[in-house]
């Protein structure tokens, strides 16, 4: 597909709306308070579209990875989408789904809210299982082993050089 962005948007809603400044004053204003508002801390729940939040990340201690010295990440914070049902259901293509999302129900509702303050409070899992280290270190011997046949089958290559016999070939010797 096509990518949307913000002048695509605007675009659309143009033609809905009968002038380009209307469409920006109404596509700004919406982004404006939902910025405003997660920056603030607060949740802002568009019903079956979905939620968006502000998420606080403690301070940590972290490895620079390429000399190993333990060095201090600071706390953050970061922006965090959780996608409703009804877009859930339209980007899956599931039949029923709605643009507004006002067919969830409210014990539903209730439920993804319960999961999401659970979620955000839920200790960090580690980043990789033992089965998907071993599953990569295969896969990544598999092409080192794969690019080192292919390299010994090209023609004019002698074993151990980094020329070809055509460049050697070409020099003179005193």
């Amino acid at each position: 597909g096509v990518a949307v962005n913000k002048t695509v948007l605007l675009a659309q809603r143009e033609g809905r709306l009968g002038s380009r400044s209307a469409a920006v004053a109404a596509l700004d204003s919406v982004l404006g308070e939902i910025q405003q508002a997660v920056a603030a801390g607060e949740r802002v729940t568009l019903t079956g579209f979905g939620t968006f939040e502000r998420v606080e990340r403690p301070a940590r201690t972290g490895r620079n990875p390429r000399t190993g010295a333990v060095i201090e990440i600071a706390a953050s914070a970061a922006p965090r989408f959780h996608a409703g049902s009804a877009l859930r259901a339209a980007v899956a293509g599931t039949a029923g789904a709605t643009a507004t999302g006002a067919g969830t129900a409210a014990s539903g509702t209730a439920t993804r809210a319960a999961r999401v303050t659970r979620s955000a409070t839920a200790a960090p899992t580690s980043a990789a299982t033992p089965a998907k280290e071993a599953t990569s270190k295969a896969r990544s011997a598999k092409v080192k082993k794969k690019h080192k046949a292919a390299s010994s089958d090209k023609p004019g290559r002698r074993s151990g050089s980094g020329k070809s016999s055509k460049a050697s070939a070409g020099k003179k010797k005193k």
